[in-house]
């Protein structure tokens, strides 16, 4: 039994909490468990899930990336504002390559110059949000006439009686935990944020295997800014504000620790659905938004010292 509390504690803590916070909350309210609420919390953590698995790869690969509300904002905007004289797909191709460049130039500036990457990223989340604002001349981007079904399918449609962002954040999920676990390059990256000067001498690539995790930060944060410019239709200059601390959130309340070099995916998952599970009752219960913010912080400070605590003790 000591044995089998320990693994809990130590590799299943969140996933217990969750599992008790949701029967807790199915025993006060016999609606919480059915399928359209279930499905309703999923689809609201689709965009915050997808730019999380992101965010993951960077803080394991011992980064930080607080750019991608801004980088959500510019490529959702990008999105609408490219229909209008391309095809929809093609928008979203190169709205892809966007947020890969703006992930590349976080890359570099961070591992190459040596930059702190939260100094780096947070002027690039300035410096985005500033481009959003040009680009859209402090107007909200709006697309109702011209929406193909296709695009709109993206963040409305669903298939079967599983909406199609449900589908995409899990789909993301599962091949962001493959490519962590089972693949070399996702095992490299664990290595350097494990120990960068141990993995520089066994001979890996350290600046390329870094540059990469904020390059996937930036891609999923383009791919999450498509879903939410497809669910809405119209995206506002101060899109994402915010979406970067309930990344972050989830991904340390998931347990990736925030020196690098330890995480997964699935647990980052598990970190996005407790949190949105903990919004919606903050929302039932009608606790304003301004206490869901303190509460939030006070939930990341707790996540990030119990994690300091523990290497401490190690």
């Amino acid at each position: 039994m000591k044995f089998f509390l320990n693994e809990v504690l130590e590799n299943h803590l969140i996933l217990a909490i969750f599992i008790v916070f949701c029967a807790g909350l199915s025993l006060m309210t016999p609606n919480f468990l059915s399928t359209e609420n279930i499905f309703n919390i999923l689809r609201q953590s689709s965009i915050i899930g997808i730019i999380a698995v992101g965010a993951t790869f960077v803080i394991i690969g011992a980064g930080f990336d607080i750019s991608v509300g801004s980088v959500l904002a510019l490529c959702g905007a990008l999105t609408l504002g490219l229909q209008y004289s391309m095809h929809w797909a093609l928008a979203c191709v190169i709205v892809l390559a966007v947020g890969s460049v703006i992930g590349l130039c976080n890359g570099i500036l961070s591992v190459t110059i040596g930059i702190p990457s939260i100094i780096v990223t947070l002027a690039m989340m300035s410096v985005v949000r500033g481009l959003v604002y040009l680009y859209s001349d402090g107007y909200p981007f709006t697309l109702v006439e011209g929406a193909s079904e296709g695009f709109t399918f993206i963040g409305q449609g669903d298939v079967g009686f599983i909406p199609f962002p449900v589908i995409l954040l899990f789909v993301v999920v599962i091949v962001g935990q493959w490519f962590l676990v089972k693949t070399r390059h996702g095992r490299y990256i664990c290595a350097i944020g494990g120990n960068k000067e141990a993995a520089r001498y066994s001979g890996i690539a350290v600046d390329k295997y870094q540059v990469l995790t904020f390059v996937i930060g930036g891609v999923l944060a383009a791919i999450a800014g498509i879903v939410y410019a497809s669910r809405l239709l119209s995206v506002s200059p101060l899109a994402g504000q915010g979406y970067e601390l309930d990344a972050i959130a989830a991904v340390v309340i998931g347990g990736t620790s925030v020196s690098g070099g330890q995480g997964s995916v699935l647990k980052t998952l598990v970190g996005v659905l407790l949190l949105a599970v903990i919004g919606n009752t903050f929302n039932l219960m009608g606790i304003p938004v301004y206490s869901q913010l303190i509460i939030k912080g006070v939930i990341i400070l707790v996540a990030v010292g119990l994690d300091s605590y523990a290497r401490k003790r190690r």
